[in-house]
């Protein structure tokens, strides 16, 4: 029932508004001249109305002889807009790039410091080139870049960010990195050449 009266009342209110634009309008579009005024009279009583003379009363040399027109509108020039990013800063890049260049050259420093040869380069510079074992104890064998091999076991580290070997699965070897406070994984895949 409150639905039906709340509908009701706000019809009532868009129709009142309608109407009280339609009446500004319809003053804003009348002209001083054609409004009739009605001059007040010495008594109350009477009200006096000025004659308006009908155009049939009206002397034909007194009647335009053309209705004056507005001129028409200039056709408007149509601005041709062109974007020149010379100087601009892309929209689509963010404001701000974080690098951290200290913190990869300390972590180059790192590798290059470390004892442990599995650590000296990247992860994916690793290569796969034999697993062994069973499901239970599997052993994975890698190759660096200066073609010396590795034996890789669960909990091994390699990488430069602190990646770990966490599964070593028939055909690939699951590492877990953490360049940033958020894990990574990185798969390395049995070659087969």
């Amino acid at each position: 029932m409150k639905k039906i009266k709340f509908a009701i009342a706000s019809t009532f209110i868009i129709i009142f508004m309608i109407a009280i634009f339609a009446f500004a309008t319809e003053v804003k579009n009348t002209s001083p001249a054609t409004i009739p005024v009605r001059p007040v009279a010495a008594t109350s009583k009477q009200i006096q109305q000025p004659a308006i003379p009908s155009p049939a009363h009206i002397a034909p040399a007194a009647m335009p002889t053309q209705i004056q027109q507005t001129p028409p509108l200039a056709p408007t020039s149509v601005d041709t807009y062109s974007y020149n990013p010379l100087g601009k800063p892309d929209p689509f890049r963010p404001f701000v790039v974080v690098v951290d260049v200290v913190a990869k050259q300390q972590v180059i420093k790192k590798a290059e410091a470390s004892m442990f040869p599995l650590q000296r380069a990247e992860t994916e510079k690793y290569r796969v080139v034999g697993i062994a074992g069973d499901k239970d104890h599997r052993v994975a064998i890698a190759e660096d870049a200066a073609k010396k091999f590795y034996p890789l076991f669960i909990g091994t580290h390699i990488g430069l960010y602190n990646g770990k070997v966490i599964e070593i699965m028939a055909d690939r070897v699951i590492v877990e990195e953490y360049e940033t406070k958020k894990a990574t994984r990185v798969i390395l895949k049995l070659r087969k050449n």
